[in-house]
């Protein structure tokens, strides 16, 4: 059956959106960009020099949603205008893709809830990972019982110094623009986490600093020396504002510990620092039966059931990188939603509660308290619907 002809238009034409646009297109190339607003004109030239030589520039995202030529508003902007600009698209009867995090807020998400109600247009979000095919072994590992019960997991997101330096030296560096860092760069992370357990947390703590990317620490790129390319050390990932990340002039952190207990009576750890030497993106969890270990890098996962002689069982269902795979998953997977075959693998829900837990975590470091989460997740049932908060707001 031929696919039906769909037009985009972008709002937000970074890099990370033309890679999720160039994979989509390859995927359904019946579909067209049709328009484009950047307020960046020199990402706005290489996107459509890249993508769409003939895409309508818009001076506005409220022009570019109003279009008779658009179909789906994908939206890339900086994360504090995804509230904005899906109301925006929602109130012209768009369908909206949103790069992550959802929003900044739970008052921003319950004002997109309600404009995707009273839209009736569906709503994808960008949690890539959730398409990779190594979470997705390790989910269906886990619905069958390899390991028992979940009683303990650690978690990770280990940044190689030039992908830390990036986030440093661009605009993820201001939680008024980005979030936090935990928001804007581990939202994935934890979306997995409570995908894997199936579960909400109920307590929560954290400490992190920015103790690396500082001015005084300027002379580590010196130590280091350009790349082979030329280009200066912590700095070697495009960017078309470039500044050095050794500054002082940002409020996130490079490096993030955080506890949580779940409702069950799981327990967990995760780690985040961006400077390191061996990047990992890993989950270790421990079950009643056994030991499961993956890692996004290696393209692993690891079984061994508790008993004597267990063989250690490895699968490799993708080559690894940074999102295991799941860009590719991803595109294929938002084609058929684009063509009315599927629903979104990750959408307003999934989003809403990687926020909840996110903001819980940034408030018990910025406060330096342990978090109750049980109010919260009340208040997100009653935004969203969601059959885990409003299991854990009854049984409260």
């Amino acid at each position: 059956m031929r696919k039906p002809h769909v037009r985009i238009g972008v709002i937000g034409a970074g890099l990370r959106m033309t890679t999720v646009l160039r994979g989509l297109l390859a995927e359904s190339p019946e579909s067209k960009i049709t328009a484009v607003h950047d307020p960046d004109k020199a990402a706005l030239h290489r996107f459509r020099s890249d993508l769409a030589p003939d895409a309508a520039v818009c001076p506005d995202a409220e022009s570019l949603c109003s279009r008779s030529d658009v179909d789906w508003v994908f939206i890339g902007s900086f994360n504090c205008h995804h509230a904005a600009h899906t109301i925006c698209a929602f109130a012209a009867g768009k369908h909206v893709f949103c790069e992550k995090p959802l929003a900044l807020s739970l008052d921003e998400a319950a004002a997109m809830q309600t404009a995707q109600e009273a839209s009736g247009r569906l709503f994808a979000l960008g949690l890539v990972l959730r398409y990779s095919p190594l979470y997705r072994k390790m989910r269906a590992l886990l619905d069958e019982g390899t390991i028992g019960d979940i009683q303990s997991f650690e978690f990770n997101e280990t940044l190689v110094f030039n992908h830390g330096g990036y986030i440093h030296g661009n605009w993820r560096r201001h939680r008024h623009l980005a979030g936090t860092h935990l928001l804007e760069k581990c939202c994935h992370d934890f979306d997995l986490a409570l995908w894997l357990v199936g579960d909400l947390p109920v307590r929560v703590a954290s400490f992190g600093g920015c103790s690396f990317f500082k001015s005084e620490n300027a002379h580590h790129a010196e130590r280091i020396g350009p790349s082979p390319e030329g280009q200066p050390a912590y700095q070697s990932w495009p960017d078309i504002n470039r500044i050095s990340p050794f500054n002082d002039d940002k409020s996130i952190v490079d490096h993030q510990v955080a506890i949580l207990e779940f409702s069950k009576g799981v327990r967990a750890t995760f780690h985040t620092n961006c400077n390191v030497a061996i990047a990992e993106r890993r989950f270790y969890i421990i079950g009643t039966n056994g030991s499961l270990r993956a890692d996004a890098y290696t393209g692993l996962v690891e079984v061994r059931r508790i008993g004597w002689e267990e063989p250690l069982v490895v699968h490799q269902p993708v080559q690894g990188d940074s999102h295991a795979g799941g860009d590719a998953m991803m595109a294929k997977e938002i084609a058929e939603v684009l063509a009315g075959q599927r629903e979104p693998a990750a959408g307003f829900i999934e989003g809403l509660r990687s926020l909840t837990t996110i903001a819980a975590l940034d408030a018990a470091m910025d406060t330096g308290t342990v978090i109750d989460l049980r109010g919260t997740w009340a208040a997100a049932a009653r935004i969203s619907g969601d059959p885990l908060a409003l299991g854990l707001s009854q049984e409260g």
